[in-house]
């Protein structure tokens, strides 16, 4: 078996001796001992909900100086938030308003610690330590200034275990791009060798590459990943000689981090090899090398940290730089492959939408919703009515999936699940779901929008009790009725999808979609569908036909066999009742496009795409909402960004085809796809 991972911790020995003496080439702060690393674990978990988009509306002239480990121009972490903090000074309205004063080259952690004092003492409103090295000196200098603000990173230790209430903590999460970078490397590779540079194993840098390791044995498990640690953050020469043994090793693809990649970037661009960076953009060492970046903004960190100091909140938060916030950028080269770039944003998408768990793959963990990821519930009993059946393929199975997913999760006697199904009749159902209710079940849940009326009429007896129902938006707040939630999935999202893929599918230019009436999350999938093959390629067209009935297969059968005589040559559909349509596409051989459940069981070869509802994290709110004195008020959304929907793509697909849909979901989930629906 090939090996799929190779730490070379004994590769450069001879490195590692070489930096015990300061190296040969090194700059004279490098003689000084390394910098310490702060290894506690954290005190509390960083925030991520702060946008890299500064705001410095309001903001009053502040004065703000900064200790590096190295300089202002090192292309890595320390150019990083000084580029950011000179953007917030010209924004703020320049020196005036915004006075900045820093300090580089401080590998010496003695030196670094008097230069911190030294500004605090010169009434400094934020005094920033700009490594991990440096935690100890700050957390024995903040005490005596306590109307100063101090910042650190990458760390999330406020100090307010030990009494401290003016540290801020701040951190990247560095696997996040590292994982985005190790697929684009995996799919660029030709020889299957990638070489890591990586200075000390800790921190930033450490996160970076347990990222890539990941995100390219995600991307192909043969894959062969080299990793050296030089033991140095500045040794560029180092770094150099390790870049050359990976070269040596058969690396076509290179990356590392940390200040002294400048020399592992300068044996790449003589020997013609792909680097991928990260902290700070290194394109101008090398335009044509340098494919890939990872980039820290670290903008509206500094920005909320000077905006609470001015509102009397001197410390106390931690941050966290993430793709979702935007604080973590990714920037690619023109003219590298578009297939992998695709590949690489797909990931991203997925690492957003929270999809993909980056620290639960280095840890080998499920790409799956871990046990140890759930909230921790108390024991709940929930019943469901369903207007049809939980084998459906369609809108009652997708929710009784879930549910018995949460069940296996959380143990049969912790989650008791009772359902009824085939609740066509309103009447019936409102007996069904007042029963559950005496029964004593903490959630009944009306899967229907049918039921609203009956359920806002029973929910007032039992206001213990949480309903929800859906797909709507109604939680009865107007009828003074609280004790219901209300669902929806936002349908239009997976059918634009769908749309653009059915739009690079068809050879005909004739796509039929079999609809059952024209409402709910039905209709988001058709406009949603529409709106996708309309910007895909306008000249498509689309017959839509609703046959007026959720479950009736043999209505669907038709529709179906009307569009493939009208020349569909992709057919979609929404409901229980396309049971009867795919059917008709099996034994035509027409390609199918499903949502809610997955249907490949009826037709594995025909059902080339789905659009899944997976209603786990809206069930865990429901479930965490009720036990938590809140029954109910809130509507929740099933969208591609939380991992509501799901897209699956059979692997018969056209790969480029794919790769356009996995675009487009990346698109929608980072808002730069604005769906855009005509009127019909």
């Amino acid at each position: 078996m090939k090996s799929k991972l190779w730490l070379l911790t004994t590769l450069l020995i001879l490195s590692l001796v070489l930096v015990a003496c300061g190296g040969g080439d090194a700059e004279p702060e490098q003689a000084a001992p390394e910098p310490e690393v702060k290894t506690e674990e954290p005190a509390q978990e960083a925030v991520e909900d702060v946008s890299a988009e500064a705001d410095v509306s309001g903001m009053d002239a502040v004065r703000v100086a900064i200790v590096m480990p190295s300089t202002i121009t090192d292309l890595a972490w320390s150019q990083a938030i000084y580029d950011a903090l000179a953007s917030l000074q010209e924004q703020a309205g320049g020196e005036e308003m915004f006075e900045i004063a820093f300090t580089e080259n401080m590998f010496n952690v003695t030196d670094a610690a008097a230069a911190l004092r030294d500004y605090a003492d010169d009434d400094y409103d934020l005094v920033i330590a700009h490594g991990t090295q440096y935690g100890t000196s700050l957390f024995e200098i903040a005490p005596d200034f306590p109307d100063t603000s101090f910042a650190w990173g990458t760390a999330t230790d406020t100090g307010a275990e030990q009494g401290l209430d003016n540290i801020f903590a701040y951190e990247a999460r560095a696997e996040q791009g590292g994982f985005i970078n190790g697929v684009l490397a995996a799919n660029l590779s030709e020889t299957g060798v990638l070489g890591v540079v990586g200075p000390v194993e800790a921190g930033d840098a450490k996160l970076y590459i347990d990222g890539f390791l990941a995100g390219a044995m995600h991307a192909n498990p043969d894959v062969q990943v080299n990793v050296s640690y030089t033991g140095s953050f500045g040794d560029t020469a180092l770094a150099a000689e390790a870049a050359n043994t990976h070269i040596a090793a058969g690396a076509d693809i290179l990356t590392g981090s940390a200040q002294q990649v400048v020399g592992a970037i300068g044996v790449a661009k003589d020997k013609g090899i792909p680097w991928m960076g990260t902290q700070s953009d290194q394109s101008s060492l090398a335009p044509d090398i340098v494919v890939a970046s990872q980039l820290y903004d670290w903008e509206g960190v500094l920005a909320d940290i000077i905006k609470k100091h001015q509102a009397g909140e001197y410390g106390g938060t931690a941050y966290a730089l993430t793709l979702k916030n935007e604080g973590l950028v990714m920037n690619y080269a023109d003219g590298i492959d578009a297939d992998a770039v695709a590949t690489a944003q797909a990931a991203a998408g997925e690492i957003v939408s929270g999809a993909i768990d980056v620290m639960a793959v280095i840890s080998g963990e499920s790409m799956d919703m871990a046990s140890d990821e759930m909230p921790d519930i108390d024991p709940v009993r929930i019943a469901v009515v369903l207007p049809s059946t939980i084998t459906d393929l369609s809108w009652s199975q997708s929710m009784y999936d879930s549910l018995l997913e949460l069940q296996a999760a959380y143990g049969e006697d912790a989650f008791e699940i009772a359902y009824t199904e085939n609740m066509w009749n309103v009447t019936d159902a409102a007996s069904a779901i007042r029963d559950y209710a005496d029964a004593g079940y903490n959630i009944v849940i009306s899967h229907g929008a049918q039921y609203g009326t009956t359920l806002f009429e029973i929910a007032p007896d039992y206001p213990d009790t949480s309903f929800a129902w859906g797909t709507t938006i109604n939680t009865g707040e107007e009828e003074g009725v609280e004790n219901i939630f209300a669902y929806e999935p936002r349908a239009e999202e997976g059918g634009y999808v769908t749309g653009v893929l059915a739009a690079n599918l068809t050879e005909s230019g004739v796509i039929g979609l079999v609809g059952p009436v024209d409402a709910g999350d039905a209709k988001l999938h058709v406009d949603g569908f529409l709106a996708g093959v309309r910007d895909a390629n306008p000249d498509i067209k689309v017959n839509v036909s609703f046959t007026g009935s959720f479950g009736d297969t043999a209505l669907a059968a038709e529709a179906a066999n009307t569009h493939i005589q009208a020349g569909a040559d992709v057919l979609t559909g929404s409901s229980q009742q396309v049971v009867g349509a795919i059917g008709v596409a099996k034994d035509k051989g027409i390609p199918w496009m499903g949502i809610a459940a997955d249907q490949t069981p009826l037709a594995p070869e025909i059902v080339v795409a789905t659009v899944l509802y997976d209603w786990q994290p809206t069930l865990l709110d429901i479930i965490t909402s009720n036990q938590a004195g809140e029954p109910g008020g809130r509507v929740l959304q099933l969208t591609l960004a939380n991992g509501g929907q799901k897209m699956i793509y059979n692997d018969n697909l056209p790969a480029e085809a794919v790769e356009i849909a996995k675009e487009i979901e990346q698109g929608i989930v980072d808002g730069s796809i604005e769906i855009v629906i005509d009127p019909r």
